[in-house]
């Protein structure tokens, strides 16, 4: 029971370049962690890709994504990420549901 707005903005959010490569990956919706450094960080990251050779960590908001306490979110995320030693690139995204529009971090 998905209104038609909302497939439209699913339908847009599938269609990315960066997800073109999709059916080659492992896929993890709201994978939650939980890891100390230099301070305690918990999280849950909305979507973790995982590529033979990369990571894509991709965080929806309902709309404003220029907010800077998105970047030291997914900051946290990305520290977690490299802390399981996968020795992948990482990449970091920021996707508005209401502007359909995707920012990398």
């Amino acid at each position: 029971n998905i209104d038609s707005w909302m497939i439209k903005h699913i339908k847009h959010f599938l269609s990315l370049d960066i997800l073109k490569d999709i059916n080659k990956a492992r896929i993890f919706k709201e994978y939650e962690f939980s890891f100390v450094s230099d301070k305690k960080y918990h999280g849950i990251i909305d979507l973790l890709i995982e590529y033979e050779d990369r990571i894509l960590i991709i965080d929806y908001k309902l709309n404003d994504i220029e907010n800077l306490e998105y970047i030291k979110q997914l900051s946290s995320y990305k520290e977690y990420i490299k802390s399981l030693n996968l020795n992948k690139d990482i990449n970091m995204y920021l996707f508005s549901f209401l502007e359909n529009k995707i920012k990398e971090i």
